[in-house]
């Protein structure tokens, strides 16, 4: 073997080693879906997203006392992605004690393949011994962890045929159950606009529709649950208390009996073109995003993804939504309405049912 892979192995048995010698934790849920739902009337703040150094900058130039409720992460299902990612995302938090993970599964995007190719797979059961592996990491981390099984599954970009979806998902969280993982809440999520059905672009992999094309197609079950939720991006510019889809979640939630989450978000630049100098320029963002929570008692929880986009990726245009580089009245409104939101302290985990 080469020293190079030998490093490698050695490397990958070190972190196996880790997890499984990790301590059973003792303080597991007794109720598998509790959820970690706050009351009504409060929501939680979570970070975001993937880039453990903008995260920092948020706690050193932002607001790092007390820490957000939570920080959200990526992985997928492939490879060696699962042990990877997920040793990497118990450092990072082992220096922000009560706080919580929220953890996006990638499921494949329809320009790499047919939609639901990725799906199949996981159907099939090629992932398996990855998400036996997930979810030996997760019970590691004995704290509350929402997983988002593939997010924005009604997406243009993905195009998930419902029927894979929800036997994908269905089988990745009885995988999860199977191994006895009492630490984590399922979220289904939505890419919160109308729902993608392109017969036009893929007819010979859509299966025929004989319903209207409504979320409610993709939707799995409460069985499998615990979450709904949206992303609000472009949206947010606008009143989102007369928005139809976030009208249409409300309801659904509210039928359903289960909380929303604002998954994915961030004020960004609607425009097409490029602008290295834009910043957040107004309140009226934030101002429609936390009247939106604060009016809506099923939404129980924000993410903000303080990120420069076009920085970290040269095909964006969707400028830099840090709050820190934002004009002053901006900070300024960020800084007296967060504190409304649920942040970490040491009675988190008991309030949201992890005793």
């Amino acid at each position: 073997m080469k020293p190079k892979s030998l490093l490698l192995y050695l490397s990958v048995l070190l972190i196996l080693f880790f997890f499984s010698c990790k301590e059973t934790p003792t303080n597991v849920l007794e109720n598998n879906n509790s959820g970690f739902i706050p009351d009504d009337g409060e929501a939680l703040f979570i970070l975001g997203q993937a880039n453990e150094q903008h995260m920092r900058d948020y706690l050193s130039e932002v607001r790092g006392t007390p820490l957000p409720a939570g920080f959200a992460f990526y992985t997928s299902l492939s490879g060696s992605k699962p042990l990877e990612d997920m040793s990497r995302y118990i450092t990072f938090m082992r220096d922000y004690p009560d706080t919580m993970l929220q953890l996006a599964i990638w499921t494949g995007e329809r320009r790499w393949g047919n939609p639901g190719y990725y799906l199949d797979e996981i159907i099939e059961g090629k992932y398996d011994e990855n998400i036996v592996t997930l979810a030996e990491a997760c019970k590691s981390m004995d704290r509350p962890i929402f997983i988002r099984f593939g997010y924005e599954f009604d997406g243009y970009h993905n195009a998930y045929p419902p029927d894979k979806y929800k036997a994908a998902y269905k089988h990745f969280v009885d995988m999860m159950r199977s191994q006895n993982v009492d630490n984590v809440a399922y979220v289904w999520h939505s890419w919160g606009v109308s729902p993608y059905y392109g017969t036009e672009d893929y007819p010979e992999y859509y299966p025929e529709l004989t319903t209207d094309v409504t979320h409610e197609l993709w939707y799995p079950g409460d069985d499998y649950v615990d979450w709904l939720a949206v992303s609000i991006f472009g949206s947010g510019w606008g009143n989102l208390n007369i928005n139809s889809t976030m009208g249409y979640f409300v309801q659904f939630a509210n039928n359903h009996d289960k909380p929303i989450m604002i998954a994915e978000s961030a004020a960004i630049k609607t425009g097409n073109n490029r602008d290295p100098n834009w910043v957040i320029p107004t309140n009226t963002w934030f101002s429609n995003i936390f009247t939106f929570i604060h009016q809506n008692d099923a939404v129980k929880a924000f993410t903000y993804i303080n990120v420069d986009w076009e920085a970290d990726n040269s095909t964006t245009t969707w400028g830099d939504t840090r709050i820190q580089n934002s004009v002053q009245s901006v900070q300024d409104y960020w800084s007296n309405k967060i504190g409304t939101l649920i942040h970490a302290d040491e009675n988190l985990f008991n309030k949201l049912g992890y005793k």
